[in-house]
């Protein structure tokens, strides 16, 4: 996955293995201490992402009035999202920017943390700062994330081994019961479809192609 930087937006580009569909992240830099997400559900191509990435580099160096503006560019590439983190001022999106394969269970392979990268979201014209915020920031970083922290795309590794084929083994009828609740049936659902180890990895997920403006707010 590749982020990419506008005056007012973070875009995070992510991909399948074989680079033939591509979704797209967008994070507003203009809150100063709200995350605000907006998931596009869309399923780009790659011939498509190139060009709203094109469309955006362009609509954002051409702004009237827009001084400094260098339209799109690249922040940094990475393997995968460790997730956001807030302490006195906005958000941060913490990336695993290196990994190391370690090992493969029943096919899907499993990466070891090498490096990450911490990038404050909010634009600095925004910015509300704080003078204890470095010190916060420091304490956090003291959590070495390159040592013993593994992931995988395709294995859940919050689980054992043992649970995992157990999972696989029981019929799928025995999963949902008359008494089981609707969200216990969701997550049953979604534990089938994320824990068969024998598929192959890197099979691109199917997305829901309805509309792109899914807006997730953090406060």
């Amino acid at each position: 996955m590749v982020l990419y930087e506008t005056r007012a937006r973070y875009f995070l580009v992510g991909t399948n293995q074989a680079q033939t569909k591509h979704r797209v992240l967008k994070i507003d830099r203009t809150e100063p201490k709200d995350l605000v997400i907006i998931d596009d559900k869309h399923v780009y191509s790659q011939q498509e992402v190139r060009e709203l990435l094109g469309r955006l580099d362009l609509g954002n160096r051409t702004k009237i009035g827009q001084k400094g503006s260098s339209g799109l560019s690249r922040a940094v590439s990475a393997f995968g999202i460790v997730g956001f983190v807030r302490f006195l001022e906005g958000y941060y999106i913490v990336l695993i920017t290196k990994r190391r394969k370690m090992a493969d269970i029943g096919g899907h392979s499993i990466y070891k943390i090498e490096d990450t990268s911490m990038i404050y979201i909010p634009n600095d014209s925004v910015r509300v700062t704080h003078p204890d915020e470095a010190r916060y920031v420091r304490i956090f970083q003291n959590v070495d994330l390159s040592s013993n922290f593994y992931f995988s795309y395709s294995y859940d590794l919050s689980h054992s081994l043992q649970y995992n084929l157990t999972l696989l083994q029981r019929p799928y009828e025995l999963w949902s019961t008359p008494e089981t609740s609707a969200e216990e049936e969701v997550q049953t659902q979604s534990k089938q479809d994320s824990f068969d180890i024998f598929e192959e990895e890197g099979l691109p997920t199917q997305g829901d192609l309805t509309s792109p403006n899914n807006k997730f707010h953090i406060r």
